[in-house]
């Protein structure tokens, strides 16, 4: 069974969510992706229920990085680095999307748990790839430990595991203190970079301190292998098995809390560079935590070839670490979608603004709007008013009812009764293409001259009576903009109709994207805090593409938008189920007048 919400409402939710976290959303196509401005989505026509919560985990930390990230940064030659800085940015952007966004948390950590679910997020064992062990641990201890995405922690434990059995000691001590800086200690995915070659630098220096012990290897071997017929200096045969002394013994012998004449620790003592058990420090600086140059751990003894396992760390390529979480989620989007209807956001731009055309529309259309507004005000208080009605219990009883009591009356009681005023935000679309501005006559041929003036009128008439109207929110948006891809912001719900009125001063140019206007009007509607929203369009009827209108209207009937249609000249019911037609503003009132029962009264 498909699901319905997401069928019909993922593109205009996908918008809203967009305008929301502040950055532009296109849903549409087969890819998925970023280009530091705008997030693509997909449009999905499939019946995966988990495509949704894929998307919006997706759309989230996307806008983070458009929000947080520097997209001007460079990381050089070097895949680990840029990998390893790329998965601390991702744990640093999205812990400062969730100040702002607290949502946000819980839907990427339920991307990732669906993801370990199904298998797509697994832990590093001890056969991968050096490369692929650090990055899988840094990503994951970070997120379970920052994010709170707890369902990585038996992942953690099994990636630690591998690290621990392939890495010496003292890289793995030294790592975690460096870890243990996010995400306080970066605000800038600068921050991030140099967090970054800080834990580069740690394992160059784990490098040199295993190509330091294998260099002197030798040298003790020769000392200890027993000659014949050798003797020390008092004359002593060295023919027993069993050292005598420490000095004496093989270094890979060594017990863990023996010490040799290593460079690398000459201070002794307590000293940070003494390699007595790193674990046993206080950890106060991630800096200041202690490498095991010895390597006389256990855990140490373990490892095969230490020193081959750096070199190859530092020299890993992409194929060689998995695949970045997010990048795989793009894939399986954009795989779920190859069918998928392609449908762009529009971008809204700021119109030109002329205050003297709008000022001269102002005082024009004023005295009608009036009368709009007293007629809407008129129908909402009557139906506002507190009503008695009667009941058979209650505190305040009826005198004018007791004679019927003999009857059996049992309705004795009063009760007030109150109808609850609107709490509507109301999105004006204004049709503003090239045939508005066509010359039309009326029934008797005679010219009218174009229908652009109409509409403009209309719209800031009907914008000036909704803002009178208390619990009414109106905005109103022109279609198209500069392109047949962008719109017109003339009022942003929230804004006074009198300080935008030059805006209204618009010239009849462009197609009909209709469908693309819906979708910016039906996503800014979602933005509101009103229960109700009402998407209106005042237009000629002739929309680019007709089926996908008709498609888009039905999606905002199913999310919860009521759709309304002013056809300017022309019955418009071919696509609105709601609709009226005018000729001139003068009818604009009679109409609304019935109009506007279903509009703001509705139940």
């Amino acid at each position: 069974m498909k699901n319905r919400t997401l069928h019909n409402a993922f593109p205009i939710v996908a918008a809203a969510i967009g305008n929301r976290f502040g950055v532009k959303v296109r849903v549409g196509g087969d890819k998925a992706e970023t280009d530091g401005q705008t997030i693509w989505l997909p449009g999905y026509e499939g019946d995966d229920a988990d495509y949704q919560d894929v998307a919006w985990g997706l759309l989230a930390h996307e806008a983070a990085h458009i929000r947080y990230s520097d997209f001007t940064l460079r990381y050089g030659s070097s895949v680990l680095r840029r990998r390893l800085c790329n998965a601390i940015e991702d744990v640093r952007i999205e812990h400062e999307l969730a100040k702002d966004f607290p949502g946000t948390k819980l839907t990427i950590r339920t991307v990732i748990e669906k993801m370990i679910a199904k298998g797509d997020f697994v832990a590093s064992n001890i056969d991968d790839h050096p490369a692929n062990i650090l990055y899988s641990f840094v990503l994951k201890s970070l997120r379970a430990r920052v994010l709170g995405q707890t369902a990585l922690l038996p992942l953690v434990a099994q990636t630690e595991a591998a690290l621990k059995a392939k890495f010496p000691k003292g890289a793995v001590t030294r790592l975690k203190g460096l870890l243990s800086e996010v995400p306080l200690g970066l605000q800038s995915e600068s921050d991030c970079l140099q967090l970054t070659d800080r834990i580069l630098t740690m394992i160059e220096q784990e490098l040199e301190q295993q190509r330091q012990r294998n260099q002197a290897q030798p040298s003790a071997d020769e000392e200890n292998t027993p000659k014949p017929n050798d003797k020390d200096q008092d004359g002593k045969s060295d023919d027993s098995n069993t050292p005598d002394s420490q000095d004496e013994m093989n270094p890979d012998e060594q017990l863990p809390n023996d010490t040799d004449d290593d460079p690398s620790s000459e201070s002794g003592g307590n000293d940070d560079s003494n390699p007595r058990n790193p674990d046993d420090e206080p950890a106060t600086s991630p800096d200041s935590i202690p490498s095991n140059p010895q390597g006389d751990d256990e855990e140490d003894t373990e490892i095969a070839d230490p020193m081959g396992v750096l070199q190859t760390l530092l020299s890993a390529g992409d194929s060689d670490i998995e695949q970045d979480l997010f990048e795989s989620l793009k894939s399986a989007l954009s795989l779920a979608a190859e069918n998928g209807s392609e449908l762009l956001m529009p971008s809204g731009h700021e119109p030109p603004m002329d205050d003297r055309a709008g000022a001269f529309l102002l005082r024009k259309v004023q005295g009608e709007s009036g009368k709009i507004r007293a007629s809407l005000q008129g129908l909402v208080q009557s139906q506002t008013l507190s009503r008695s009605q009667h009941a058979s219990r209650g505190q305040r009883m009826s005198g004018k009812r007791l004679h019927r009591l003999p009857l059996g009356e049992t309705k004795l009681f009063q009760r007030k009764q109150t109808k609850t005023s609107p709490n509507t935000a109301i999105h004006l679309l204004l049709d503003k293409s090239e045939s508005m501005g066509y010359q039309v006559s009326d029934s008797q041929g005679q010219p009218m001259g174009s229908r652009m003036p109409i509409a403009l009128e209309a719209t800031l008439a009907l914008a000036l009576a909704f803002e009178g109207i208390p619990g009414v929110n109106p905005g109103v948006t022109a279609f198209p903009g500069h392109q047949d891809d962008s719109v017109y912001r003339l009022l942003e719900h929230g804004q006074r109709v009198n300080a935008r009125t030059g805006v209204f001063s618009l010239a009849a140019t462009g197609s009909t994207p209709m469908t693309e206007a819906i979708w910016f009007g039906a996503a800014s509607l979602l933005r509101c805090r009103e229960p109700r929203k009402v998407l209106m369009v005042i237009t000629d009827g002739q929309p680019n593409d007709t089926l996908s209108t008709l498609e888009l209207l039905q999606r905002c009937r199913d999310s919860g938008i009521e759709t309304v249609g002013v056809g300017l000249g022309l019955d418009v019911s071919h696509l609105f189920p709601v609709a009226i037609s005018i000729n001139d503003l003068s009818e604009l009132r009679a109409q609304l007048f019935e109009l506007s029962k279903a509009v703001l009264l509705a139940a």
